[in-house]
């Protein structure tokens, strides 16, 4: 295979186009899996920050829930208030994922 100096044998090309499709196939897919669960904890730590926005401005400042829709980094959180039983309530932040709706949720004591 040394002895050819004009350029890439046919076994070298084969070999290097196999090397080629090998990344194609195994690396290229695992990368678009790592942004897209990038792009999962981005969202779950925004609507983190929100519900521990909210919970902290409750208890210390006894403000109400503000239900409105936030939007951070393009996407919209919204905040719901569950009435639960023995005056508990439950609030929530939801957001939509891939068409699919997305929830946390914790428990509010009065």
């Amino acid at each position: 295979m040394l002895k050819n100096e004009r350029g890439f044998s046919f076994y070298e090309a084969i070999i290097s186009l196999n090397i080629l499709i090998i990344f194609c196939v195994i690396i290229v897919p695992s990368i678009t899996l790592l942004l897209q669960k990038k792009e999962q904890a981005i969202k779950m730590k925004n609507a983190e920050d929100i519900l521990t926005d909210s919970v902290h401005s409750y208890y210390l400042n006894r403000e109400e829930f503000n239900t409105n829709a936030i939007v951070r980094n393009g996407v919209f959180f919204s905040i719901n208030v569950n009435q639960k039983i023995h005056a508990e309530r439950e609030i929530c932040v939801s957001w939509y994922e891939r068409s699919k709706e997305r929830e946390i949720c914790e428990d509010i004591s009065e």
